[in-house]
């Protein structure tokens, strides 16, 4: 391909995703709910503004809902490190930053193991249903289940991401709604969620995630 070929097809494939991104934006500022449509034989993704039966369509975003705690509950230094051990030990297993973990759960669930959701999210790392069957878990507030469970789909999403930023925010808003949007998207709760945990980060390590 000729040196003008490839520059016209550079901007060619930016003029498209730049659509791409002002036709979302419009949707999203207008309150157009987005939906997409996932076919496993051939691995491809459609999106659209229209859906009319919730069992072959999905929403791209729905968000995981106010976090509820028993009347009470404290986050305590002793509780905050109670649960070292099994984020050591999922730390080593997928190879993911121990303060990374820790940092997440906090953001999740202040380390309340009996946390739920009103979206239905449980446990430490706050997994829904599908998650936690998606990676194994069966028991969602055993403690050392949930923590492994998930830091295997943070360890998913950044395999399919490349960087901590994304993965995170497709830990709270899904991955297809990153992919959209290619990168965070601009959901108030993704993007808070987000910007948490990196303080949480930098407050445990001194250092930035990005």
């Amino acid at each position: 391909m000729s040196p003008l070929k490839r520059k016209n097809n550079m901007y060619r494939k930016t003029f498209i995703l730049l659509t791409m991104l002002l036709i979302s934006g419009y949707l999203f500022a207008s309150g157009i709910t987005i939906y997409y449509y996932y076919d496993p034989i051939t691995d491809k993704t459609t999106f659209t503004n229209q859906c009319h039966d919730l069992r072959v369509c999905k929403p791209l975003y729905e968000p995981k809902g106010e976090v509820k705690h028993k009347k009470g509950y404290r986050l305590t230094p002793g509780r905050e490190s109670g649960f070292d051990d099994f984020i050591k030990k999922a730390s080593e297993k997928y190879d993911i930053d121990f303060y990374l973990i820790k940092s997440v759960i906090k953001a999740e669930s202040l380390f309340d193991v009996n946390a739920v959701s009103t979206a239905g999210a449980k446990g430490l790392m706050q997994l829904m249903p599908l998650t936690a069957k998606e990676v194994g878990v069966y028991d969602v507030f055993n403690a050392e289940q949930n923590i492994n469970g998930g830091t295997a789909y943070l360890r998913k999403m950044i395999n399919r991401f490349k960087n901590v930023r994304n993965a995170l925010a497709a830990y709270n808003a899904g991955p297809t709604a990153v992919t959209y949007y290619n990168g965070v998207p601009p959901f108030r709760e993704t993007q808070d969620y987000v910007e948490k945990v990196a303080r949480f980060y930098y407050s445990y390590t001194g250092k930035r995630l990005w």
